[in-house]
Formats: C-alpha cells, sequence, structure tokens
C-alpha cells in the first residue's frame, strides 16, 4: 500500500492470520494494531503501536 501523497511501500498484514499475530506478540509484546515495525540501520528492530505516532514518524 502507498501512503497517500507519499512515496512508501507499507506492507498491510491483519491478525486474522495467526500466523502475523503470532509475530506481533513475539516481536513487540502485543497483539494491538496498528502496529509499525521499524528495522533501524544497526539491525534494532522498534515497535510503533499508537497511531499518531505512526503518522508522524511516516510523514518525516
Amino acid at each position: 500500500m502507498f501512503m497517500r501523497g507519499k512515496d512508501l511501500d507499507v506492507d498491510l498484514r491483519s491478525t486474522s492470520d495467526g500466523a502475523h499475530a503470532q509475530a506481533l506478540m513475539q516481536g513487540g509484546g502485543k497483539t494491538q494494531v496498528p502496529c509499525l515495525r521499524i528495522e533501524q540501520a544497526d539491525g534494532e528492530i522498534e515497535w510503533m503501536y499508537e497511531s499518531d505516532d505512526i503518522i508522524r514518524y511516516l510523514s518525516q
């Protein structure tokens, strides 16, 4: 999915798929959506759950 007005390719996944829900739980500790998984240049993974934070991050 491309964000409207932004050239960002965002992979959309559903928690109704058990594998995706499990990945969320293992990685971020909860199955809350929306969730943005951010892989930093140093390989560190950050999980962002708050909609306003995700929008602000993607707008940068």
